[in-house]
């Protein structure tokens, strides 16, 4: 009788999970449109986790994610920036630019 209640339990308690699925879900903040320009900037500021630079537009801070090396204070660098336009994924995207254009 204990091993009929323990299958029942068991056929039962799957058939509940199956109603509540385990995984990430519907994906969220997509999709989205970005406006692309190229910017340049001086390095105001550096920390560990990126630059401040000041630019046309005023300041912008660009994550170490973006740069790679961390530039030095005076240096000027170009980017390729994609700012969102609709949706709600990343607001702003950096590429650094080389002199080749990239």
């Amino acid at each position: 009788m204990k091993a009929v209640t323990g299958l029942a339990l068991a056929f039962t308690l799957t058939g509940l999970a199956a109603c509540n699925p385990v995984g990430p879900g519907p994906i969220t903040g997509g999709p989205c449109s970005y406006e692309t320009s190229t910017i340049e900037g001086t390095v105001t500021e550096v920390d560990e986790d990126g630059a401040l630079f000041m630019g046309e537009e005023g300041e912008f801070w660009v994550s170490d994610e973006y740069l790679g090396t961390l530039p030095a204070v005076g240096d000027t660098i170009r980017f390729q920036r994609e700012r969102i336009t609709e949706g709600t994924c990343t607001p702003e995207i950096y590429t650094v630019m080389t002199d080749a254009g990239d």
